[in-house]
């Protein structure tokens, strides 16, 4: 299941004066899940930004954000891995977008991923299995970059490698706090 426009539903938050928190809204969602995929979705926003606990978005906008939570909540559950991490550019390949803006905005999403997993009840990391401590180490670290754009390739490159490293790294450790149980019925 694909997630909506990122672009168009960045700036319909941001008339809602939500700012370019989007990232972090799905990193959220996606450190939520990992505990718990029945987790309930609707609260989400009041939870990063307790001013909008109360607003009332425009029915536009919340079907955009229930298709972005019924979205994320089937690729987190998905068998073949299909993770999309929402961010700028997500919908169009050939963006435009600079490497500091795309890093700033996967730092984003990162710590948005770590505050889910804590308010969906991860306490400390001692009692994680040696892996999943240390790719929620790893995460914290990515949390805290402000990235660079020199223009090298290598850069890109390497913002490519690290983004697929949080992509599977999420995915990891959802299987590890909730192993999915897949039914090996054939068909």
């Amino acid at each position: 299941m694909h997630l909506p426009s990122f672009e168009q539903l960045n700036s319909a938050l941001q008339t809602q004066h939500f700012g370019d928190r989007l990232p972090e809204l799905h990193g959220f969602v996606c450190g939520v899940l990992s505990m718990d995929i029945a987790y309930p979705l609707n609260t989400t926003i009041g939870i990063l930004v307790p001013d909008l606990e109360n607003v009332v978005f425009d029915i536009d906008i919340q079907e955009q954000l229930d298709h972005l939570f019924d979205a994320t909540r089937a690729q987190m559950t998905d068998p073949v891995l299909q993770l999309d991490l929402y961010l700028p550019g997500y919908d169009n390949e050939e963006s435009d977008i600079n490497l500091s803006t795309r890093v700033a905005a996967l730092a984003s999403w990162c710590d948005g991923y770590l505050f889910g997993l804590a308010n969906a009840g991860l306490q400390e990391h001692a009692s994680l299995p040696d892996d999943t401590a240390e790719i929620i180490q790893d995460l914290t670290r990515i949390a805290q970059l402000s990235g660079a754009d020199t223009g090298e390739e290598d850069e890109e490159l390497s913002y490519v490698e690290l983004l697929e490293y949080v992509r599977m790294s999420a995915l990891l450790v959802a299987e590890e706090l909730q192993p999915i149980k897949m039914t090996t019925e054939i068909q």
